[in-house]
C-alpha cells in the first residue's frame, strides 16, 4: 500500500471512530465524567445540560464524520497529489468537526439563558420577612 493509500485508510478511520463515539452521546448513556463528552463547567455542573448538550454535540459529531467519510473518499478519487490531498483530508475531518464543537457551545449558551428566564430578580430562598 502507497503512502496514499495509507493516509486515506486512516484519515477514513479516524471518521469512522468519531461516528462510533458519537452513538452513545446521542443515545444519552455517557454520564458526567471528565474524559468523554462535551464538557465545560457548565456541562459538568448540571446532569439535564450534560446530557442535553451530549446529545446536541453527538448528533453533530456523527453528521460532521459521515461528511468527512464522504468528502475523504471523493478527495481520494480526485486524485490530488499525495501531500495536498493530506492537507485536504485533515481539513476535511476537522473542520466539520469544529462546527459541530461552536453549534454545541451556541446550543449551551442558549439553553443557560433560557434556563434562566425569570429568575434574574426573583428573590432568595426563603424571602424576606
Amino acid at each position: 500500500m502507497t503512502v496514499f493509500g495509507k493516509g486515506f485508510v486512516t484519515i477514513l478511520g479516524c471518521a469512522v471512530l468519531l461516528a462510533l463515539l458519537a452513538i452513545p452521546l446521542i443515545l444519552r448513556k455517557v454520564p458526567r465524567n471528565v474524559v468523554y463528552g462535551y464538557r465545560t463547567r457548565s456541562t459538568l455542573g448540571d446532569d439535564a445540560l450534560w446530557y442535553a448538550a451530549n446529545a446536541h454535540f453527538g448528533r453533530g459529531l456523527l453528521a460532521a464524520s459521515l461528511v468527512a467519510a464522504v468528502a475523504i473518499s471523493l478527495l481520494h478519487r480526485a486524485g490530488l497529489a499525495p501531500s495536498t490531498f493530506l492537507e485536504a483530508s485533515i481539513a476535511v475531518l476537522l473542520v466539520p468537526l469544529a462546527v459541530a464543537t461552536f453549534a454545541t457551545a451556541r446550543f449551551v449558551r442558549a439553553r443557560k439563558r433560557n434556563s434562566n428566564v425569570g429568575t434574574r430578580f426573583d428573590p432568595p430562598e426563603g424571602g424576606r420577612s
